[in-house]
């Protein structure tokens, strides 16, 4: 990677190809170089036998998951997917914006408790401040070997492991823009004045991330000059997914899940991985130390390495984390993907900063 966190298109294709299944979505070979591992072994392991654990888990009869992962549908249907393979341990769900639920969480972890289990963001830069206050429990689920090994690195000291992978990308109305950008500088165009919709960084960590890799690769001008553009600015990335297949907005950077899951099932979007480099978003996930539900936690982080699980991720247009699970139709190839990634001590250090740059230049 260059000082860009633009990945070689030669050593990207050189460390993804050890897994084979996974040669077409490019999302593996961007997290290999952020972990810094070696090509992985082709043979997957048997699963972990969790049988004790899953009669403790059974006893405690449920798991608290809160989530910024995918959008509220994709969620239900993973936490779904849990339930069909270990019946008796129910699944309380909240679906927030990462910013949100990381709010509320150092709110109620402050106050003196909370009743989150497991804390899944897509702002890696969210774990460290929980690490140092003592809040989470280092685990190492038992099938974490399963995954290629590459993923298996996120957090070396094990407080937190990989849960799932998406990018930000540019999404845009396939019925109404014949030529869509080609790359995040293309939409500093005036011919997309009034035509672009976003999410925002100080409630999405997808948006953050994309806020944070612009401002890294452009500078501060990048955001002067969209905002001259007039962009609508929602909460949540996946709204600019709602407001480019109602129509109200035709063009804007947005996630390449909930977009293909809306174009496959029939609506008029579309996605492009930009030629200036998608944005990489591992999606983090850890146990709270103090969890009153902790065998139950401990079981659905490991389910997230399942083929079960990489199944369910597969049927809502996100990529699978297991190698022998073949990502769904239409992902980008590998020699075609360029891609940015923002470290842990990037995001930690420089969102902030960005949130406010974004309020002080888009004014909201």
């Amino acid at each position: 990677m260059s000082g860009t966190g633009h990945m070689d298109r030669r050593r990207f294709v050189t460390l993804a190809g050890g897994v084979a299944a996974l040669a077409g979505s490019g999302a593996l070979g961007a997290l290999l170089e952020a972990c810094g591992g070696e090509a992985p072994a082709p043979a997957v392991p048997a699963a972990a036998d969790v049988s004790k654990l899953y009669e403790a888990a059974k006893k405690e009869g449920t798991v608290t998951w809160w989530t910024a992962h995918y959008e509220q549908s994709a969620a239900e249907i993973m936490a779904a997917a849990f339930k069909r393979k270990y019946p008796g341990v129910e699944v309380s769900l909240l679906r927030q914006t990462a910013q949100v639920i990381n709010t509320r969480l150092n709110q109620e972890l402050k106050a003196g408790g909370t009743e989150c289990d497991v804390f899944a963001s897509t702002d890696e830069g969210h774990y460290p401040p929980l690490i140092k206050g003592g809040y989470l429990a280092r685990y190492t689920p038992p099938d974490l070997g399963l995954l290629p090994k590459q993923f298996q690195g996120l957090n070396p000291a094990h407080y937190y492991h990989l849960g799932a992978i998406g990018f930000n990308v540019i999404n845009y109305r396939s019925d109404k823009v014949s030529t869509p950008p080609k790359k995040w500088r293309d939409l500093l165009d005036p011919q997309w004045s009034g035509k672009i919709t976003t999410g925002h960084p100080g409630f999405s960590g997808y948006v953050g991330q994309w806020v944070t890799a612009m401002l890294r690769t452009y500078g501060d001008q990048y955001l002067k000059d969209l905002a001259k553009n007039m962009p609508k600015i929602n909460r949540s990335v996946n709204d600019t997914v709602t407001d480019i297949v109602s129509g109200e907005r035709v063009v804007g950077s947005g996630p390449d899940n909930f977009s293909l899951a809306k174009k496959g099932s029939g609506s008029p979007i579309d996605v492009v991985f930009p030629s200036d480099g998608a944005v990489i978003v591992p999606g983090a996930v850890a146990i709270l130390k103090d969890s009153k539900r902790l065998n139950a936690a401990r079981l659905f982080v490991n389910f997230m390495y399942s083929k079960e699980y990489s199944e369910a991720l597969v049927s809502t247009s996100n990529y699978p984390l297991r190698s022998d699970v073949k990502p769904a139709a239409g992902q980008p190839a590998v020699d075609k993907l360029k891609v940015i990634r923002n470290t842990v001590d990037q995001l930690t250090k420089d969102l902030p900063d960005a949130i406010q740059k974004w309020r002080e230049i888009m004014g909201v």
